[in-house]
């Protein structure tokens, strides 16, 4: 028995990958991977006491060629006596119409094939054909991005897919042994050109780092691929912790409100999976990306407990720390205030109140109304949103103060400052910023030169 298949049957049994009786779904491109891992599952599916269905996806990217491979796996299966499915997917049309990265719409298309099969035949597993090699440059690559810290170490020997799992057992062997067993059976294959193709990322690292490496020592994938293994289950337990404290923190209190002190307590090795946990749950199964950057600033948030600060997240949905509680809530939806002319009749309602302009004695008759007498060259006046550069004069200041600059002196919060109101004569000169601060230019009592009147009234008593 060669080295291939010690090493196969050797993982099956530490791994207890399958079990008698179970209905595998392997994926099979045609190329060298994909048909010696299928030779050799066709080959001892009696003594694993397993049936296997083979199923080819034709992404439609290569025209003729990926037609041909199409039909040279679905050949080799009926030589073998591999029951089959093969698919042909329009990628190319998909891109036009939804636009996305190819490699991504591929694996998206495939794997929902994969499932769609696993649902139709009854099937448990999903095995590919990745392998030491591919682990290798998978976690070469999230090392140069800069991405190993997030989730997995590499890929994983068996998770979660469908109703039942996905494997991939040729992670005991390099592609060396693979080729070798290849050989030693006669077994045929396609090669696909774009696997040589520089434009991709993981084809360099396979054509240029991976080679300097394997050369310094043959077995480097093989101790890659040991090392993720080693890493995930460390990170499978550590994830097992961060759930339970997060159930405890969570229980404490009502749902999406946590103590940010109690959240302090645990190690940050926690504090950081726990945030991720945060995050996932609060988005459910929305196509929400979740960058590590953003889980950092919620875990900076919670690392105090005074002062009231917010956060945005996505889907505007926002964090909020008033003191030691912490929530986690939608933002409220925020009113746009087109301009409106309140020099003749009302404004719409803002924030609970009304506003117009009017000349002293003219003004309408409000109950319960503030006024603010002024005077005024200008006769058009409006309500409408702050703009970048508006500045409000204010009592005691030499010199305009900015909108942006005051609604930070006044603690406003950042997802309001934007659609907050304003009230200005002619362009832009600002008189009164509702419930914030008032124009030096206005006056409670009337003064000599005074020629107009801001009114100012409550929507309750308007009705």
């Amino acid at each position: 028995m060669k080295h291939y298949e010690q090493a196969m049957l050797a993982y099956f049994a530490e791994h207890e990958l399958f079990e008698n009786g179970d209905r595998l779904v392997i994926g099979v491109s045609g190329g060298i991977d994909s048909m010696v891992l299928l030779h050799f599952l066709a080959s001892r599916r009696q003594q694993l006491g397993v049936t296997i269905i083979a199923v080819h996806i034709d992404h439609m990217l290569r025209g003729e060629q990926s037609a041909q491979d199409r039909k040279f796996v679905e050949q080799q299966c009926r030589l073998w006596n591999v029951p089959y499915e093969s698919f042909a997917v329009p990628v190319p049309a998909i891109l036009k119409q939804q636009g996305g990265n190819t490699q991504q719409v591929c694996r998206t298309e495939r794997y929902r094939l994969f499932e769609r099969v696993m649902i139709e035949t009854d099937s448990t597993i999903v095995v590919t054909a990745h392998h030491a090699d591919d682990q290798l440059e998978t976690i070469l690559m999230a090392g140069i991005r800069g991405s190993l810290k997030n989730g997995s170490f590499g890929m994983r020997i068996k998770r979660p897919f469908g109703g039942g799992s996905l494997v991939r057992p040729q992670l005991a062997v390099t592609k060396a042994e693979i080729t070798h067993y290849a050989q030693l059976h006669q077994v045929p294959h396609r090669e696909d050109p774009s696997n040589s193709s520089a434009t991709y990322t993981r084809n360099r690292i396979r054509q240029t780092i991976v080679p300097a490496i394997v050369e310094e020592n043959p077995r480097a994938a093989l101790h890659f691929a040991q090392l993720a293994e080693h890493v995930n289950e460390d990170e499978a337990f550590l994830q097992e912790l961060a759930e339970k404290a997060l159930r405890n923190l969570m229980a404490a209190s009502e749902e999406w409100v946590i103590s940010a002190e109690s959240f302090r307590n645990h190690a940050v090795a926690l504090q950081k999976r726990m945030v991720l946990l945060l995050l996932n749950y609060l988005y459910n199964e929305k196509q929400v990306l979740i960058t590590s950057q953003l889980a950092e600033q919620v875990r900076e948030l919670l690392q105090s407990s005074s002062g009231t600060v917010f956060l945005h997240l996505p889907n505007n949905y926002m964090m909020r720390r008033q003191y030691d509680r912490v929530f986690f809530e939608q933002a409220p939806q925020q009113q746009e205030y087109a301009q409106s002319d309140i020099g003749l009749s009302w404004s719409p309602p803002v924030k609970g109140f009304r506003y117009c302009v009017a000349a002293i004695g003219e003004e309408p008759e409000a109950a319960e109304a503030a006024l603010w007498y002024f005077q005024s060259a200008e006769t058009n006046f409006y309500l409408r949103g702050r703009k970048p550069g508006d500045r409000i004069q204010l009592a005691g200041m030499s010199q305009a103060k900015k909108l942006a600059r005051l609604m930070i002196d006044e603690k406003v919060p950042v997802q309001e400052r934007q659609n907050w109101p304003i009230i200005v004569a002619g362009e832009n000169r600002v008189l009164l910023v509702p419930g914030l601060r008032t124009a030096a230019c206005l006056s409670r009592t009337k003064r000599p030169g005074d020629n107009r009147v801001l009114v100012e009234q409550c929507i309750d008593y308007a009705k």
